[in-house]
């Protein structure tokens, strides 16, 4: 019974989410026909500075299918909707029920608070990994249509680093929906987390959604083993406390 209400909980956002990366990964892989007959147009054009450079390296990337794959589905698509349904899914839902309705009778049932939780988070995570696999999957599916192939290890490797790596984000909005009795606070705080982030990374050229990307791997050099190992300490030590803040509450 548990497991089913967590599942009715969290259901649309899963379901909403899976959707639209499943279409989106089909939409990229018909994509590339036609981002290949615009390359020849985007080498002729003039243009002087780092927009330049910034051109050549895209057009460079984008010649071959797994290179395509990479900057339009691992970089952008893939990793901004995937860290965003990520955050969603540990938004709320924690604190914003206890006082009644559905979360007061989980309440009142023959189990502890850290199972309430552990619940919500083993489902939630169980939803994230089929996010992060499933719609990747569908690109080796697929390529053959366009007339190309593409490694289904490359999608698992991708899929796997992007869960790992990217759980952070889901594990802060947990924690921070065992401070926060509202929906907004948690999303909003994780959400503006994530975007710093992001903006750091651009500036340092390291951080947390490179490891994501799984960018030293697709360059040809390895698993980043570091950067997963640290990320999955962070996701451990945050849901540890959320644990700690759950069990304390009063209600």
């Amino acid at each position: 019974m548990l497991a089913y209400k967590t599942w009715l909980d969290t259901r649309w956002r899963f379901l909403i989410g899976f959707g639209l990366l499943t279409i989106i990964a089909f939409g990229t892989v018909f994509n590339y026909p036609t981002v290949q007959r615009l390359i020849p147009a985007a080498e002729k054009l003039d243009t002087t500075g780092p927009l330049s450079q910034m051109i050549k390296d895209a057009v460079e990337l984008q010649r071959t299918f797994r290179g395509f794959v990479w900057s339009q589905w691992v970089s952008q698509n893939f990793s901004q909707l995937w860290t965003l349904f990520a955050i969603l899914l540990g938004s709320g839902g924690l604190l914003s029920q206890a006082s009644g309705g559905p979360a007061q009778f989980m309440l009142s049932l023959p189990v502890s608070r850290n199972q309430v939780l552990w619940s919500r988070v083993m489902m939630s995570l169980g939803e994230l990994l089929a996010m992060a696999l499933l719609p990747f999957l569908l690109i080796p599916l697929c390529a053959p249509a366009v007339g190309q192939s593409y490694s289904v290890a490359d999608s698992l490797i991708h899929g796997a680093c992007m869960f790992t790596a990217g759980t952070v984000f889901f594990s802060l909005a947990i924690f921070l929906s065992t401070l926060f009795a509202d929906i907004w606070r948690p999303l909003l705080i994780t959400c503006t987390v994530a975007v710093l982030l992001g903006v750091a990374e651009r500036v340092v050229g390291v951080g947390l959604f490179e490891v994501m990307r799984a960018e030293s791997y697709f360059r040809g050099s390895a698993v980043p083993w570091a950067g997963l190992l640290t990320s999955g300490t962070i996701s451990a030590a945050l849901l540890y406390g959320a644990s700690m803040n759950f069990a304390r509450q009063d209600f």
